[in-house]
């Protein structure tokens, strides 16, 4: 058929207002859902499967729930324009954007943006790409070439006010202008031909030609401001007229062009979506519907974008962009809409069918419907005056068919009958006591049973209506006080009864049985729940109950009930009603979602108003399917129609990407944690202090994005997956170091799990005193410390048989200076008694002996002699005496300057014997202390000795000057010649001991250790000083005042 043909009729059709057979409905982004800008003036899907949106205030990603907006900024790397008009990938991952500030390259591995080139810093209106890799660039009316591999842009002359760009079949290029035209762009010869769209067309408001679309080898479609669309030819060269007016007669202003299927073409203009379906013939305009939330939300459509799903996304000018999915399931919407032929109410109750081709709905509030399927139409009815027969109330529950009679149950106002011809109410039934009178004026159900008779459930008991006395009776197999809400006849002719709170009744008239099923709590196959909504008989004629925890399927040879709750696959145990469709499924209204049960995979598959639905919560007795198998159900807000023949099932495997990474609440940025974008990470490397974190992803599906299901793993510590329904976020807190693998799936809304999971490997690093190089350390040093203990072990033990040695040589040496001390003071015993008996005549011979002056003197030196040896012989047993604590003290006042003078004059003649100096210095002329002026004796005698004995030139007594306040005084004895090393100061208290430097002086070794020993009875000190190497200084310190005083007996000094 020419294509002049196909304009006419489209014309003809188009002016005839044609129906569509299934009415779009779209999902909309906006504002509020975080877009950029309501007016979305591009839109592309990236290679990836992410949405992008160019705005006239940013740029768009988007995954299928959270938008990211890129908006110029002071930062390096944004985006150089806000309002984008144009989108193209490379094929490198690439992204072109065109802004009214020239072309900015997006990279998406490190999110930054680069401006292409200063000669485009007009408004670029088109982006695309030829055979040859060329990439081409229409800014401000120019035509650019740019060559990205030598990064060479180029301007081609010859065709002006460029608008739009693209490639035909066979690989040409071609242009559009502002002015009307087309070209085709010679490569060998780099000029054009041009050709007119305007040359045979009527005179347009506008010449402009918006953007021009390939179809096929040979065609493409213009799309105008003044005349519409234009079909083009690329072999003849010529031009059709194919929509050039809207329904009013208005010029056209077309936007964009878009082939949806096979059978279909969309156009977007000024005057909304025109739709038009080549089979057919027929074509609709999709408006904006105030009145109809699923309607496109605004009639200036921009731009279309078919994405990888099959879906439309619709750009608009002033509500954002429209998504139309592919509608796998379809689910026609029927609610009230004001001002059109529409449901008079929302809460629709039950729907009957009349031999007329009309459906009758009751409402809850608002009356009662009838509903004609054929063309769409609805016609309400509800309450006249008061004294004017008609519907009763608005409150409709009970619906039942019989002839041409509509019996209508209506809330607490009884029940009313309707000649369904005319459209008469014929009677009314209203509440009464008497007899055979309803008790009950809330009609919840009606039953015709196979034998014709007709039972009414009502909040009072069921009654049985007699035709032939047109009164009613109860039913007297069962309770008449009950509140029945569901009555059915099952295929053996009993009656089953649903009750609000009293479990479920069954009678059988011909066989005399009946009976109560209860709910037990301790018996899991009993009925689940006293209240019974709904009593459905399938095709294998099991029965199956809709109650308010779960659907009982009744087995009749056990004689129990098996109950399918959310564990087998629903949202809610509340269930309304049951219809089954031609493969046996049941479908299943809940309070959440219409349920697709398989009995017999035991399984249920929800639909929600994420797939569709008016809405999520469905309601009592409202359920009907018609003979070619479509069904309808009736919910809270309106009513649904669907086949499920016609159902497609989504096999379609979404992409899954990690779409977020935060670090303690905080974004992962490229170049602090991320190299590269996180959605093409696949490897982070964090440190201890980062092992706390959140990981977003999405599966780029845009069907139905909340019914996507995933399922994430982190290997290395959980041990099985974790399915998510509704959240799209994995928390993980304070994870060890270590090596981990997130991995995540996801299932699209037909149920399909990815086959190969998204995977990142996540690598926490330990800290520093936790890192291979701490631990090599550690091992180092735990071998460095082994190795000193061991030493130390080893030189420990060496010391300490070394201290052993020391002990016994010690324990040795004492046992020695024991015996040395035992023999000598044994010997002096000895010794001590021959001499006082030689000392006594000795003296006497000496006094005698002065006539003879040679005898004198050699009796002197005996004397000197025997004086020495006894002075010796009683050093060493007053010695032993202080050892062995036998030594006692007498502390009487004693003047100690006299009894220093005394010790010196004592000393003096030996001092001048050896040519010493030796002086006394007095701080006073007398000084009275408490002491043992015997022992005091003794240790001066020691100290003195010693300085005379060991001097070079000189030695010297002090006392050092006293206050009255003192509670000890000091006497300092000095001498020069050998200087006592400051190591041996200590060394030369013990006994026995002798310098080397001195062994050739005379004397014993005992005379400082006893001086000390005396001293400390005086609870004194005696020490030598450290001075500046030219004297000894050996400083005596005593007590004035001693515990006991004036005592002259040998008492104990700790007494």
């Amino acid at each position: 058929m020419p294509k002049i043909r196909y304009y006419i009729l489209f014309m003809l059709l188009l002016l005839s207002e044609a129906l569509y057979s299934q009415l779009p409905g779209f999902v909309h982004y906006q504002v509020e859902n975080g877009l950029s800008h309501n007016a979305v003036i591009c839109t592309l899907q990236d290679k990836q499967g992410f949405m992008w949106f160019g705005t006239i205030y940013g740029l768009n990603r988007f995954d299928g729930y959270t938008f990211r907006v890129f908006r110029r900024t002071e930062q390096p790397g944004s985006i150089g324009g806000n309002y984008v008009l144009c989108l193209f990938q490379d094929d490198d991952g690439l992204l072109y954007v065109g802004s009214d500030k020239g072309v900015f390259i997006y990279n998406p591995r490190n999110e930054q943006f680069r401006e292409l080139s200063k000669k485009t810093e007009g408004e670029v209106r088109a982006i695309t790409k030829d055979r040859q890799g060329n990439i081409w660039i229409i800014s401000a009316g120019h035509l650019f070439r740019y060559q990205a591999a030598a990064d060479r842009l180029t301007e081609i002359p010859g065709f002006q006010d460029a608008s739009s760009i693209c490639l035909d079949g066979e690989g040409q290029l071609w242009l559009a202008s502002s002015r009307g035209y087309m070209a085709v762009y010679h490569y060998d010869k780099n000029n054009f031909t041009t050709y007119s769209l305007f040359t045979h067309s009527t005179k347009p408001n506008s010449y402009a030609i918006q953007k021009i679309v390939p179809m096929g080898r040979d065609t493409i479609w213009a799309c105008t401001a003044g005349q519409g669309l234009k079909l083009f030819n690329t072999q003849t060269r010529t031009y059709e007229d194919f929509l050039s007016r809207d329904t009013a007669g208005i010029e056209l202003y077309v936007r964009d062009f878009i082939r949806r299927n096979d059978d279909e073409y969309w156009i977007a203009s000024e005057s909304g979506i025109y739709i038009y379906n080549i089979k057919s013939g027929k074509v609709i305009n999709l408006k904006k519907n105030y009145d109809d939330p699923y309607s496109v939300s605004d009639n200036a459509i921009y731009n279309f974008c078919k994405d990888k799903e099959g879906g439309i996304w619709v750009g608009t000018y002033f509500g954002g962009t429209n998504y139309f999915p592919q509608p796998y399931t379809y689910f026609e919407k029927l609610f009230p809409k004001t001002g059109s032929s529409s449901l008079s109410g929302n809460a629709v109750r039950e729907i009957h069918p009349d031999k007329y081709g009309h459906l009758w709905i009751g409402t809850e509030d608002g009356g009662l419907n009838k509903f004609t399927p054929s063309d769409g139409s609805f016609s309400a009815i509800r309450p006249l005056d008061k004294h004017t027969p008609g519907l009763s109330h608005t409150n409709l529950h009970g619906l039942l068919i019989t002839g041409d009679s509509l019996w209508i149950g209506t809330f607490e106002h009884g029940l009313d009958i309707m000649d369904i011809p005319t459209g008469k109410f014929i009677r009314h039934y209203a509440p009464g006591d008497g007899p055979h009178q309803l008790h009950s004026g809330f009609i919840y159900s009606l039953l015709r049973t196979s034998e014709n008779n007709i039972l009414i459930c009502t909040t009072w008991g069921l009654y049985e209506y007699i035709r032939s006395r047109d009164e009613f009776n109860t039913v007297k197999e069962v309770p008449h006080y009950i509140f029945y809400t569901a009555v059915f006849e099952d295929s053996e002719g009993t009656i089953w009864l649903g009750t609000v709170r009293d479990g479920l009744y069954f009678y059988n008239r011909r066989t005399g049985r009946k009976g109560l099923y209860l709910h037990d709590a301790r018996d899991s196959t009993s009925v689940s729940n006293n209240r019974v909504n709904r009593i459905f008989e399938d095709s294998h004629h099991r029965l199956w109950l809709a109650t308010d925890d779960g659907l009982c399927l009744y087995n009749r040879q056990r004689n129990n009930f098996t109950t399918y709750r959310t564990r087998h696959g629903f949202q809610s145990n509340m269930m309304f009603c049951i219809l089954e469709d031609q493969s046996d499924r049941l479908w299943v209204t809940t309070s959440k979602g219409l349920a697709c049960f398989t009995p017999a995979t035991e399984n249920a598959v929800v639909y929600t108003k994420a797939s569709g639905l008016l809405n999520d919560q469905f309601n009592y007795n409202s359920a009907y399917k018609d003979s070619c198998g479509s069904m309808y159900f009736g919910s809270v807000k309106g009513l649904i129609r669907f086949n499920p023949e016609s159902f497609v099932r989504n096999s379609y495997l979404p992409p899954v990407y990690i779409t977020g990474f935060q670090v303690y609440n905080k974004e992962a940025a490229v170049g602090d944690i991320l190299e590269k974008s996180i959605f093409l990470t696949d490897t982070i490397v964090l440190s201890h202090d980062q092992s706390s974190f959140s990981i977003n992803f999405a599966a780029l599906s845009y069907t139905s994005p909340e019914m996507t299901a995933y399922a994430y793993k982190m290997e290395g510590l959980d041990r099985d997956w974790t399915y998510l329904e509704t959240n799209r976020k994995a928390f993980f807190t304070k994870l060890s170091p270590g090596t981990y693998k997130f991995m995540v799936k996801s299932a699209s809304s037909g149920g399909n799990w990815s086959i190969t999971p998204r995977v990142l490997t996540i690598t926490i690093l330990p800290p520093f005193w936790a890192s291979y190089w701490a631990y090599a350390a550690y091992v180092i040093l735990l071998c460095s410390l082994a190795y000193f203990i061991i030493r130390w072990y080893h030189q420990r033990a060496q010391q300490k048989q070394k201290r052993q040695l020391e002990l016994l040589e010690h324990e040795k040496e004492k046992e020695l200076y024991q015996a040395k001390i035992e023999f000598f003071t044994h010997l002096a015993h000895e010794i001590r008694t021959p001499l006082t008996l030689i000392k006594g005549p000795m003296e006497k011979v000496i006094r005698k002996s002065d006539e003879v002056p040679l005898i004198q003197k050699n009796l002197r030196i005996m004397e000197r002699n025997t004086d020495r040896l006894l002075e010796l012989t009683n050093q060493l047993l007053d010695f032993r005496k202080t050892e062995i604590n036998g030594f006692s003290l007498n502390f009487v006042r004693t003047d100690i300057s006299e009894l220093l003078k005394e010790n010196h004059l004592r000393f003096t003649p030996a001092a001048e014997q050896q040519d010493i100096r030796f002086k006394i210095e007095l701080s006073s002329l007398h000084f009275f202390a408490y002491v043992d002026g015997e022992a005091l004796h003794k240790i001066l005698g020691n100290l003195i000795n010693n300085a005379i004995r060991y001097a070079a030139t000189k030695a010297s007594i002090h006392l050092l000057p006293v206050d009255e306040n003192d509670t000890t005084f000091t006497i300092l004895v000095k001498n020069d010649g050998y200087i006592i090393p400051v190591e041996m100061k200590e060394k030369i208290f013990e006994p026995f001991f002798r310098a080397k430097a001195t062994a050739d002086k005379s004397g014993t070794g005992i005379g400082l250790s006893l001086s000390r020993s005396l001293t400390l009875l005086h609870k004194g000190s005696l020490e030598l000083l450290s001075t500046d190497g030219t004297l000894n200084v050996f400083s005596l310190t005593l007590p004035v005042h001693q515990e006991i005083e004036f005592n002259l007996s040998k008492w104990k000094t700790n007494h």
